[in-house]
């Protein structure tokens, strides 16, 4: 027996993001802020799952993230905590 979807999916795109739909999302964002992810590609004018929004959002458009190298102090810290947990997992906050 197959599924049937209650709900009629509308088209969504899907591989690379253009720099167009970046510059939505990210103006959406930062003029609505962040809610529901499932509301935001309607909203937004774009045809992406709320989930692929979410995932550009925190991964690449995000005006605090920091991109390229660690500064000599971020990686003595990395290894100061290495020597203390060891391999755990930690959740390194930058205030």
């Amino acid at each position: 027996m197959g599924r049937h979807s209650v709900f009629v999916k509308e088209k969504t795109r899907k591989g690379l993001w253009s720099p167009e739909e970046d510059e939505k999302l990210y103006n959406y964002i930062t003029r609505f802020g962040v809610g529901c992810w499932s509301s935001v590609p309607k909203l937004a004018g774009l045809q992406r799952c709320g989930k692929s929004c979410r995932l550009r959002w925190i991964n690449y458009l995000r005006p605090d993230l920091k991109r390229g190298m660690f500064s000599q102090e971020e990686e003595d810290m990395i290894i100061t905590l290495h020597k203390v947990v060891g391999n755990r997992s930690l959740i390194l906050v930058s205030y």
